[in-house]
């Protein structure tokens, strides 16, 4: 009966605790990742060869992108079923038939990268001679952008490009670009306040 007595006491004492004053203040935000679709290397997908003894860049650069929208099982899933050689309508074609929402362009516009940065997603383009890589953002170094860009041929780092001068060869590689409409990984978290003091 002792105990029951002493856990009711307990419950009933339990909100008549003084508050505690407790000042914060607000830290200002870290600047933004750079590169924004900063996919971590050991996911970094390296170009393989197909069925018929061809690269299979476009599906490798598709399953980087697969993997920065947090799509991994559909990433597997593409890897399995695609390789060799791709091109743009037949890449959609196959998008089309799998369900998946995409955005695209073939007229090497930069405001489609600059949306694609903005929305954190990244894309997929032609850039090279006869190749596709992944688009993972514009960075900013020493005044100037550059266009990041994830070559499937060396995974484990990113290529910088001038803008005007990854624009102006996009267009001549082609000027096609393409983004899945899912939603990218997290922001890295960061610590948003600081205890001034605790009374």
């Amino acid at each position: 009966m002792r105990n029951l007595i002493f856990a009711c006491a307990l419950l009933v004492c339990t909100g008549c605790l003084p508050e505690r004053d407790v000042q914060v203040r607000p830290l200002p935000a870290p600047p933004p990742e750079q590169p924004i679709a900063n996919l971590p290397p050991q996911l970094h997908q390296r170009n393989w060869t197909g069925r018929l003894n061809q690269g299979s860049c476009v599906h490798a650069s598709l399953v980087n992108h697969f993997r920065w929208l947090n799509e991994f099982e559909l990433g597997e899933r593409w890897r399995a079923t695609y390789s060799d050689g791709e091109w743009d309508t037949r890449l959609r074609d196959r998008l089309d038939a799998a369900g998946i929402d995409y955005s695209y362009t073939v007229k090497a516009d930069p405001r489609f990268l600059d949306w694609a940065n903005a929305t954190r997603r990244g894309a997929i383009l032609w850039w090279k001679p006869a190749h596709c890589c992944t688009f993972v953002g514009w960075v900013e170094r020493d005044g100037q952008q550059y266009a990041a860009i994830l070559d499937n041929n060396y995974p484990g780092r990113f290529e910088l490009t001038p803008r005007e001068q990854f624009v102006r060869l996009w267009a001549g590689y082609g000027g096609f670009a393409l983004t899945v409409m899912e939603d990218p990984a997290s922001s890295l978290p960061y610590r948003s306040y600081e205890v001034i003091n605790e009374g």
